[in-house]
């Protein structure tokens, strides 16, 4: 079966550049930066509970089997697909070969989504992934991450700079972003610029 043709670039520091996070199954291979950004983005987002990477689908394009791997497999708190991240002009200029990539993973039972990426560059909420996942390999203490888990058990919701201040000895706002890409606290990355405002939260159980 022939492999897809390239679709916008495929280059991201090196050829075989992959991603890593508290949520993600195993290594994801990113394409580009945009990938990056979206997997960063959902690895802070709260409704999203997993990433795995996703397996090629074949496709008809012209008489020819071709194949397409989309970019990652999402599982939201209500729902599980495959998704692919490209600029608007690609997703128009290819539109018949995205149809076809939804269409095979319809016969397959799973949902297939066209995303663009996520925000400009520069956009608040890919700015705020950015700056909290350069926090990712803080060194969090045992004691520090129980004092903050405790704190939020007991407030629930609280903001960024309230949280840092029960952190003895270290930067407390490093260690509550280093903790929020482990998965063990949220923040609402959505709304406004990484402050100290940013309310933050436990993050929470799966039922």
């Amino acid at each position: 079966m022939a492999q897809s043709p390239p679709v916008g670039s495929n280059a991201f520091g090196t050829a075989n550049a992959t991603f890593l996070s508290a949520k993600a199954r195993c290594a994801i291979p990113v394409r580009n930066a945009a990938v990056r950004d979206f997997l960063v983005v959902a690895s802070l987002d709260p409704a999203v509970l997993t990433l795995a990477p996703a397996e090629p689908v074949a496709i008809r394009i012209e008489n020819q089997i071709l194949a397409h791997r989309p970019d990652v497999v999402v599982q939201y708190e209500d729902r599980t697909c495959a998704i692919d991240i490209y600029p608007p002009v690609q997703i128009r200029v290819r539109q018949a070969w995205f149809d076809g990539v939804r269409a095979s993973h319809a016969d397959l039972g799973l949902p297939y989504e066209l995303r663009e990426a996520p925000g400009a560059p520069l956009a608040p909420l890919v700015l705020n992934a950015r700056t909290v996942w350069g926090c990712r390999n803080h060194h969090v203490s045992a004691p520090e991450q129980v004092r903050i888990l405790q704190h939020l058990k007991e407030a629930g919701v609280a903001s960024l700079i309230e949280v840092a201040a029960v952190v003895r000895g270290c930067d407390g706002v490093a260690a509550v972003l280093a903790l929020a890409c482990r998965n063990l606290v949220e923040l609402d990355l959505s709304l406004a610029p990484l402050g100290p405002e940013t309310p933050v939260r436990r993050r929470r159980t799966e039922p």
